[in-house]
């Protein structure tokens, strides 16, 4: 059995994607599922499904959701009862949150860029939409939600980082630049982008990303993009040797995030 949270909320049984039907019911299951494996207080578990409207909800109205909820995942024990509140007991690895939390961890540390990508790839292809986009409106799940999106972006940002230690710049333009105009403010993506432009010989617009992001920031945030970037930006003029150099160059572009 497992629950899935990176995009509508679902539970796997026997190999078989199983919808949950109504709002509260997925958000109790979502809950559960990100709470881990620690108990969740009843009291807890209300105030995060039904945030302002807790007040008005009791104990039993939860253990109706859950009593159904059971039946849905077809086993009993798959939500236990224990003081102060409920456990989801699927076992170790049981959501595909915690196997893209894995993966994107595995995926940062590989110091091969092939097997890097592929174990970012992998942690992506789990995302099937917008983490658990069909709970939308419960505080504390778009809130969670928000934490996904993010390791989304990680493993986004990761990935692009090994393709371009294999020296898929090319490639990786078009991506690049829309990630771009979608970061406005954001330096590690404008490096890449720049460095990419750079390594398929177009030095000219790699240097007219770096003064448009320099513009964007100084306009919208008062400041200057940091010291890497502007590193980057000398070494590009200068023709740097080290930009020739991929998996190096690469290293130095991780520390332009911000």
């Amino acid at each position: 059995m497992r629950v899935r949270l990176l995009g509508p909320v679902e539970a796997v049984v026997g190999g078989v994607p199983v919808s949950i039907s109504g709002l509260r019911r997925r958000a109790v299951l979502a809950v559960l599922a990100l709470h881990g494996e620690g108990i969740a207080g009843t009291s807890w578990l209300i105030e995060a499904v039904w945030g302002e409207r807790a007040g008005g909800v009791s104990s039993n109205t939860l253990q109706s959701h859950v009593s159904s909820l059971r039946r849905v995942l077809g086993d009993r024990n798959a939500i236990v009862a224990r003081s102060p509140g409920y456990l989801l007991d699927l076992g170790p690895g049981a959501t595909d949150v915690t196997e893209a939390r894995q993966l994107v961890e595995r995926g940062e540390r590989c110091a091969d860029p092939a097997e890097s990508a592929a174990t970012l790839r992998a942690a992506l292809a789990l995302w099937r939409d917008r983490a658990l986009i069909d709970v939308g409106g419960v505080t504390w799940l778009d809130e969670q939600a928000a934490g996904l999106e993010r390791l989304r972006t990680r493993a986004q940002l990761g990935l692009i980082r090994a393709r371009l230690a294999l020296g898929e710049h090319a490639e990786l333009e078009p991506d690049l630049e829309r990630l771009a105009l979608a970061r406005p403010f954001d330096e590690q993506v404008h490096a890449q982008l720049m460095f990419a432009l750079y390594r398929t010989g177009r030095q000219a617009d790699a240097l007219g990303v770096y003064r448009r992001l320099r513009t964007a920031l100084v306009d919208n945030l008062g400041i200057d993009p940091n010291q890497r970037l502007r590193d980057l930006e000398i070494a590009i003029l200068r023709q740097d040797p080290v930009l020739d150099q991929s998996a190096l160059a690469v290293r130095l572009l991780a520390g332009c995030s911000p």
